[in-house]
């Protein structure tokens, strides 16, 4: 497993590990394609070495293509993801990714409540 950062996307994402937290921050302003969703996808399996990990993901002020969030709900890179925003349009982008997940997914406002309910993921499938 690398610590990174790496960059994916062309350098729309930044990716890298912080006690066992795999984090993906978006470029504020981007707009991400289901290339750089797939871009983003393989960052992730190189960062983690192959083994599903649980992501908080900084998405404030970003478009998400709705090719791109079918990518990312397919993905099984993580067990559970924490998606980060600030705004109703965030919250908005990441419940419409929400539907197609097989992992826990949930929005937060608050980067402490989002890695809290990360570690209670992660220490209840222990």
């Amino acid at each position: 497993m690398m610590q990174g950062p790496i960059d994916a996307a062309d350098g729309k994402n930044s990716l890298s590990v912080d006690a066992g937290i795999l984090k993906s921050v978006w470029r504020p302003g981007s707009f991400v394609d289901a290339d750089d969703a797939r871009d983003a996808m393989l960052a992730v399996d190189r960062i983690s070495g192959g083994t599903p990990m649980p992501m908080l993901s900084e998405m404030t002020d970003v478009v998400f293509s709705a090719a791109a969030r079918y990518q990312f709900a397919q993905s099984r890179g993580v067990v559970a993801i924490a998606v980060l925003g600030s705004s109703t349009v965030d919250r908005v982008i990441a419940s419409a990714t929400s539907r197609e997940t097989k992992y826990p997914h949930e929005f937060f406002t608050s980067r402490t409540d989002a890695i809290a309910w990360l570690k209670e993921v992660i220490q209840s499938r222990d």
